[in-house]
């Protein structure tokens, strides 16, 4: 770094420093430190040639003393103080002996960096005296390796795990924040004066990141600086201003200026006003100038917020309100928000919701062009009759919308009713009836206006404690020009489609309904489910349901949807199974689609535990053409622990198998691949710091009767104070590229 950033850092040690030397106090003390030391080597031969030649030696260092203590037995405060140093380096070598000028596998990275370490921290909060000041100054940011998990050249047996970056630098966090006014716990007989006195706060903060070693290089600092003021009673006064420094991306610089006064304060938590016993209002605003060195980034904002709350026996009300002005490069914005919700009861049957919402959005280019964009809507929700056999609901709704030019008008009225258990304590019957109308002009959905329609009705029936039983209808229909394009935040076209396009293919979100732009249209969806509980820790459902989509001028759809769950769990066991199976037919040609997701989990004692997953689909992707896909894992572990003395894992034996199969059929040509992995390991506990491990991996890969053979060997020490271990991995592949692999990696750490 350079002398002047430094100097930053040191300056503000020293000053922390000598307010503790000054003071006499408790003291605790430490000294710690780490060295780690690893190495890496990777060879990789393919048909007799060595393609790829490559090592990693890596080490780090660090020593740092910590101190920390209170000032005047803690009636001044207290600190905490660490210095110290790290430094890191790696270097790497790659090599390609068949192709020596193929730049992706011939290079050379190498870093060696170390930078100090320290933190300082000093709180001074004396008991008699109503200020609170804490200093701070800290770089304890620790070397970080890179390994590279990706093979070489696209095709290893395994990650090469290859040191390829470090990352280091300097990471100076500085800073004081000064709070001065009345405060709790205060012990002489001044509290009266002092209340008298406004809060004040002052807060510094500086952050520099400095790494120009590394192979993606940072070079920024971003100081702030806040004053805060409490001028009357809830009334703050706040001055901000931020300075950032991309040293080597300039056009990411910038300074930005805000100031505000209002009811947030120093902790920039909203404060409310109580006006009388039941109103409480806020309100703040704010100015900020962000000046960039891009001019396209700079721009200066004007806010204003106003809230209230109003809360009686029976209703309350809220409003948010807020007011905006934007000066940018594509020109001024006004911005005008005014909500407002209210709830609340009408005697022992009746509550009720309405909502009003004001959006305004005028937007003046540079040119002199004005846009004028605008979003009201209206509601009201009220819910009759709860003590009744069936409850009634109404709900009423309005919106207009305007967005560059285009405009949209919007209703939607409905009316649902459910039944309560005043009717019956085994059938439940619900039932709702919604109606929407859009009015666009100036859009792509101009037209002669667009009405939605939508009849739901429920009927449910609770057999026994075991059984449930259900059945539901969904008709909606449409006619007249879909608006389309409009975003409305209150009344949604086609609300019971998806967005997007739904295209006749093989594929999840192909058995969906997401063509929401359609016109007119007739959609029925039935469903029927059922769902079992035979035992407290068993659960079976069953559904299927016929969506069916008529519209003119093309096919009837026909989407047939069956889905099951199984569900069982105790302590020992559990198995989880989701099911689902589609068919959909337009025009005389049908797809179907099926998804089957599973798990198995055993654990009867300590020692043994099993686990089983497997997910399957297979669907059309077009007429012609057929997708399958399965992925089954299995695992199965074992574990000794020791009869005598302290009880611990003495040997632990693993078992895992993988199946993986893509098939793609269709009219010229089938492929098929598949991967098969068989996995046997052990750990060994012969101490209760040390472990001998292995494991053994083959591979049957598919097509070309690939195989591979994976074994890895490690020795570990796990020491409080020491790590350390040693590990070799071969690998090799036959009927392909016939291709060897060979790994060995050493790693030690200290600690004292």
């Amino acid at each position: 770094m350079t002398l002047g950033r430094m100097h930053i850092g040191l300056a503000s040690v020293s000053v922390l420093a000598g307010l503790v030397l000054c003071s006499p106090a408790s003291v605790r003390a430490g000294i710690s430190g780490e060295a780690e030391l690893g190495y890496v080597r990777y060879e990789a031969d393919a048909n007799g040639s060595r393609i790829s030649d490559a090592h990693s030696f890596y080490q780090r260092y660090s020593l740092l003393y910590e101190t920390s203590g209170e000032l005047y037995k803690g009636r001044v405060g207290r600190y905490d103080l660490a210095l110290g140093y790290e430094w890191g380096s790696f270097d790497t070598k790659i090599k390609n002996p068949s192709n020596p000028t193929d730049p992706q596998t011939n290079y050379n990275p190498s870093v060696s960096a170390g930078h100090l370490l320290y933190r300082g921290e000093v709180v001074l909060d004396p008991l008699e005296l109503p200020l609170r000041l804490r200093a701070y100054s800290y770089d304890t940011n620790r070397i970080n390796m890179h390994e590279d998990l990706s093979g070489i050249d696209g095709s290893s047996i395994f990650a090469p795990r290859l040191i390829t970056n470090l990352y280091d630098g300097t990471h100076i966090n500085s800073g004081a924040t000064l709070v001065f006014g009345v405060k709790n716990g205060l012990t002489n007989g001044y509290n009266a004066i002092f209340r008298h006195i406004p809060l004040v706060m002052l807060d510094y903060r500086d952050d520099l990141n400095r790494d120009l070693k590394s192979l993606t290089p940072v070079d920024t600092r971003m100081r702030r600086l806040a004053f805060v003021s409490l001028n009357k009673r809830d009334n703050w006064f706040h001055y901000r201003t931020t300075d950032f420094r991309d040293y080597l991306n300039t056009d990411q610089s910038f300074k930005e200026t805000q100031m505000q006064i209002g009811t947030v304060d120093h902790l920039l938590a909203r404060r409310w006003i109580d006006l009388t016993n039941w109103v409480k209002i806020s309100a703040d605003g704010q100015f900020t100038k962000h000046a960039s060195s891009m001019p396209a980034n700079s721009f200066e904002a004007y806010e204003l917020n106003l809230f209230a709350v109003a809360s009686r026996k029976t209703w309350d009300a809220r409003t948010f309100s807020s007011f905006s002005r934007l000066l940018d490069d594509e020109g001024i914005t006004l911005e005008r928000t005014v909500p407002f919700y209210a709830s609340g009861v009408l005697g022992a049957d009746v509550d009720w919701k309405a909502s009003l919402y004001s959006n305004e959005k005028r937007i003046q280019s540079p040119s002199g062009s004005v846009v004028n964009n605008s979003n009201y809507n209206a509601s009201v929700r009220a819910d009759m009759f709860r003590r009744s056999p069936f409850t009634l609901g109404v709900v009423v709704r309005g919106e207009s919308t305007e967005s560059y030019g285009s405009k949209l008008l919007s209703f939607e009225g409905g009316v649902e009713t459910a039944s309560t258990a005043r009717l019956s304590r085994d059938y439940s019957l619900s039932g709702s009836y919604t109606v929407k109308y859009f009015d666009a002009t100036g859009g792509t959905g101009s037209g002669d206006g667009y009405l939605n329609q939508n009849v739901l009705g429920r009927v449910a029936y609770v057999a026994s404690p075991t059984w449930r039983f259900e059945v539901e209808e969904d008709l909606s229909a449409a006619s007249g020009t879909n608006p389309r394009n409009f975003n409305n935040s209150a009344i949604t076209v086609n609300s019971g489609f998806s967005s997007g396009t739904s295209t006749v293919s093989g594929s999840a979100i192909s058995f969906q309904r997401r063509n929401s732009e359609i016109d007119e249209y007739v959609r029925s969806v039935t469903t029927v489910s059922a769902a079992w509980r035979p035992f407290s820790r068993t659960s079976l459902s069953f559904s299927v349901s016929e969506d069916v989509l008529m519209q003119s001028g093309a096919p009837t759809d026909f989407l047939t949807t069956f889905r099951s769950t199984i569900d069982y769990s105790t302590p020992t066991f559990l198995a989880r199974m989701r099911n689902s199976y589609n068919v959909r037919m337009v025009g005389g040609e049908s797809i179907d689609y099926l998804e089957s997701v599973g798990t198995l989990e055993y654990r009867p004692v300590r020692q043994l535990e099993g686990l089983l997953t497997y997910t399957y689909n297979v669907g059309d992707v077009d007429v012609n053409t057929r997708s399958e896909f399965l992925d089954l894992r299995q695992r199965l572990g074992y574990s000794f622990y020791t009869l005598s003395g302290a009880n611990r894992k003495l040997l632990e034996l693993y078992e895992e198998f993988t199946y993986n199969r893509t098939l793609n059929t269709g009219t010229v040509a089938n492929e098929l691949n598949t991967t098969r992995r068989f996995t046997l390991g052990a750990r060994y506990f012969p101490l209760r710091s040390l472990f001998v491990g292995a494991d053994a991996r083959y591979s049957l890969i598919e097509p070309g009767s690939i195989t591979e053979q994976l074994y890895t060997g490690v020795v570990g020490l796990n020491f409080r104070k020491l790590q350390a271990n040693l590990e070799y991995t071969y690998g090799k592949r036959d009927g392909s590229d016939n291709r060897i692999e060979k790994r060995i990696a050493a790693n030690m750490k200290k600690f004292f």
